[in-house]
């Protein structure tokens, strides 16, 4: 084992026939030759990044060992956080001087932060015919890709943004024709009605629904059907004020309530991460729940002849009112250091994180549809889970107005909105159900709070107020800036 190399080594054997024949030709991963390194050319690289979902540890020393081979000269040392301490991790190595070459950025907020900072360098030296043809059409546009500040590429993603943003109801087709229903509800009320009787039934064995995990995703999930984005920062995008105290927010947070006090939900779930729910699910001891995209290949591993479907998030009984929103293309996952000693080298590796033979090996590795379609295409349409979920993810996202790329001053209020923990609308939701604590106060509070920000925030922005808000918008449609 060479210095630095914390994972163990090996050609990736996820790599794709082609990227491996390159290899194999003595050609790099981006099409020129792979010179002989001459004096001065060697260059050692930091990256820091989050080791997951599950065996990503051993898939990114797998990468890096390819890369260093087609990069002779580049070494590439590995630094791993965990998901929950990631971002404070990489922002005390800035301050100690001691910043990684390229790191995980965790998404739009932190990206906000790092490049206010001045610690993220320009890629707009990647951005070529060939790298823009890499993505779906148009979402490389700087006002809406989500990797683009002031003007200029600073972050590449993983993902492809709408696989990001699927959260699909996730359920047992077996369970719920054992109890004789032959599909999955369309409304809160009659996902109530099944889950409920699917508990009573189940004798402790089988139970109708779990909330998915104390993060926040089922909430939100379930949320989104119900106002008009974003419930996550607890703003009514079309008033540009507090949504806490709607309607249809207080019925759902009610109504999860009174399961959990009932017995409905698989008793535990508070404590549950989202890998642990999935694996419930799995286990057959689970109904259905609001699952993320990504949990749709681990379960399918964990139990290959389940009888696992997907559907759309039910609705309000009263009907739709919003979409999950699509805020952007994409969110930000890796980033450069703009203090790094090896800027060549580091932009290099920038380009294989964002190269289609990297999303192609991720693709085989994860199942997961990554930034690049080209990477995944055919194989998904032949995947009958993943066809599954492209078909159900246009029924569930719809474009809204991101105040952060409106350039018309709403970018730090929506920022500072997002990330105050005392404006939590999830927070307070699970406290109200959890807890078996009364709503409407908690809801009210949240309000002032809300209000209170604003209020603060015109002293410095004097038309905050009118930068969240787009009265023409409507929530059952795309977005058109």
């Amino acid at each position: 084992m060479r210095q630095g190399h914390s994972i163990g080594r090996g050609i990736a054997a996820g790599l794709v026939a082609a990227g491996v024949g390159l290899l194999l030709s003595g050609c790099s991963l981006f099409g020129a030759p792979a010179a002989e390194p001459e004096a001065g050319d060697d260059a050692e690289l930091t990256v820091a990044l989050v080791p997951d979902p599950p065996g990503a540890s051993e898939f990114y020393r797998e990468q890096f060992d390819a890369f260093e081979e087609a990069n002779p000269g580049i070494t590439i040392n590995v630094i791993e956080n965990p998901a929950a301490q990631h971002v404070n991790a990489v922002e005390l190595m800035f301050q100690q001087d001691e910043a990684p070459d390229v790191f995980r950025a965790q998404g739009a907020a932190t990206l906000d932060l790092f490049h206010e900072r001045g610690w993220v360098a320009s890629l707009d030296d990647l951005v070529t015919d060939e790298f823009i043809a890499r993505f779906p059409e148009g979402s490389m546009e700087p006002a809406t890709s989500g990797l683009h500040r002031d003007g200029e590429l600073v972050s590449v993603p993983l993902t492809w943004g709408d696989w990001g943003l699927t959260q699909p109801l996730i359920y047992n087709a077996e369970i719920l024709a054992e109890y004789g229903y032959d599909g999955p509800p369309e409304t809160w009320s009659e996902l109530e009605e099944m889950a409920r009787t699917i508990t009573e039934g189940g004798g402790g064995q089988v139970y109708g629904f779990v909330p998915t995990a104390t993060d926040g995703l089922g909430l939100y999930a379930f949320a989104n059907t119900a106002s008009p984005a974003s419930v996550v920062n607890g703003i009514d995008l079309t008033k540009g004020g507090p949504l806490y105290e709607d309607d249809e927010i207080v019925e759902l947070v009610d109504s999860w309530r009174q399961m959990q006090v009932d017995g409905v939900f698989e008793p535990g779930w508070e404590s549950f991460d989202q890998a642990k729910t999935f694996t419930e699910f799995a286990a057959g001891r689970v109904a259905m729940y609001p699952g993320a995209a990504w949990h749709v290949a681990e379960i399918r591993k964990l139990s290959p002849e389940i009888e696992m479907e997907l559907a759309a998030i039910p609705t309000p009984d009263s009907g739709r009112d919003g979409y999950v929103p699509r805020l952007s293309a994409f969110q930000p996952i890796w980033s450069m250091s703009s203090t790094t000693d090896h800027p060549e080298a580091a932009l290099k590796l920038m380009d294989f994180l964002s190269s289609v033979e990297f999303y192609a090996a991720y693709y085989e590795k994860f199942g997961t549809l990554t930034a690049s379609p080209s990477a995944w295409e055919e194989e998904a349409s032949e995947n009958p889970d993943q066809a599954a979920l492209l078909e159900v993810s246009p029924e569930l996202i719809r474009t809204a107005p991101n105040p952060q790329l409106q350039d018309n001053g709403g970018a730090q209020f929506w920022a500072a909105s997002g990330s105050d923990a005392n404006l939590s609308w999830s927070a307070a939701a699970l406290q109200s159900i959890i807890g078996n604590v009364d709503y409407a106060p908690l809801a009210a509070q949240l309000t002032a709070s809300m209000e209170a920000l604003i209020t603060e925030s015109e002293g410095t922005e004097p038309d905050v107020r009118d930068a969240i808000t787009f009265p023409d918008w409507d929530p059952l449609e795309d977005y058109v800036p």
